[in-house]
């Protein structure tokens, strides 16, 4: 079970900032595969009354404690102007709330068992409280018998929603589906038309010398030989184009890494396996669209182009 709302925080050196207040009950990070990568999980003797702790994302603890939050204490401000302090126990990996194209926000988890009284009233206000239940199988054929357990076990506990997590991670990621979607469809138009470009190139060129290939067939030369030569000319151009682009690449990868930074709240540097794969891509595409016209350089019927035709 949990909730979550933005809250006001404080370190001990006074750094105040913003941070998302997510209460949540035992076994959550389990549940969800969020990584720990210090410290301890909550347990059973985090209860009310017991000592008030805390685990922060490691995005937080980055920024705020200077990767060394373990052992530290968190002031968290309450509804009421009243502060509550936990120590921080653990340090979990950062996620995404609102899906990889919104700003990731720093996260404060606390039992809801120890959730001071006023924080929880706004829990109730704002949203109501979910469970969440990993099954085995289909999630869809479970419904009904989540329903009835828990009609047995609380008759008025009413249900306002009982979804799978792959429709709210569907939901979420939609927008961006589809911009990756549009994105590709337009680059394999501009790879298609690339292709179809540098093919009417070679062809035109292969054209242009067809009296000197004949001749070069008449007096002797393999066909292989020619095929390969203009398959050398039209590779050369396609690692020209990989060099110019490369190079724009690397140079406006910061340009764009600042972007990112504004619009989702954090860096994406350069991939070197992308540009890779893209620059092994497009070469391939280089090779397919010549090797039509190097085969017909090395069919050129000598006599014809002995006669002149």
């Amino acid at each position: 079970m949990y909730g979550q709302f933005n809250n006001g925080m404080r370190t001990p050196a006074d750094n105040d900032f913003v941070a998302q207040l997510h209460g949540v009950g035992a076994g959550f990070f389990r549940l969800f595969a969020i990584a720990r990568h210090e410290g301890r999980d909550f347990g059973n003797g985090d209860v009310a009354g017991g000592e008030p702790v805390a685990i922060v994302s490691q995005d937080l603890a980055d920024s705020y404690y200077g990767g060394h939050a373990l052992g530290q204490t968190i002031a968290i401000e309450q509804p009421d102007d009243a502060v509550a302090k936990a120590r921080i126990v653990g340090v979990v990996g950062s996620t995404y709330q609102h899906g990889p194209l919104q700003p990731r926000q720093p996260v404060v988890y606390v039992p809801l068992a120890q959730m001071p009284i006023p924080a929880m009233a706004v829990f109730r206000q704002m949203e109501s409280l979910r469970f969440a239940l990993r099954v085995h199988g289909n999630p869809v054929d479970w419904q009904a018998g989540v329903r009835t357990a828990l009609a047995e076990i609380a008759p008025g506990q009413p249900i306002a929603r009982l979804r799978t997590m792959r429709s709210i991670v569907e939901q979420t990621t939609a927008a961006a589906r589809l911009n990756l979607l549009l994105i590709g469809v337009f680059a394999a138009l501009a790879l298609l038309l690339a292709v179809a470009g540098l093919y009417a190139v070679m062809a035109v060129v292969v054209a242009s010398r067809e009296r000197e290939f004949g001749v070069r067939l008449a007096l002797g030369a393999q066909p292989s030989r020619l095929a390969r030569l203009v398959l050398r000319g039209g590779l050369g151009q396609v690692a020209q184009g990989l060099a110019i682009g490369t190079a724009a690449a690397l140079g406006l990868s910061q340009a764009l890494s600042n972007l990112t930074m504004v619009m989702l709240g954090r860096v994406a540097g350069l991939d070197l396996a992308a540009v890779l794969g893209v620059c092994a891509a497009l070469a391939a595409s280089g090779v397919l669209a010549c090797l039509l016209p190097a085969w017909r350089a090395g069919r050129v019927p000598p006599m014809r182009a002995l006669r002149g035709e």
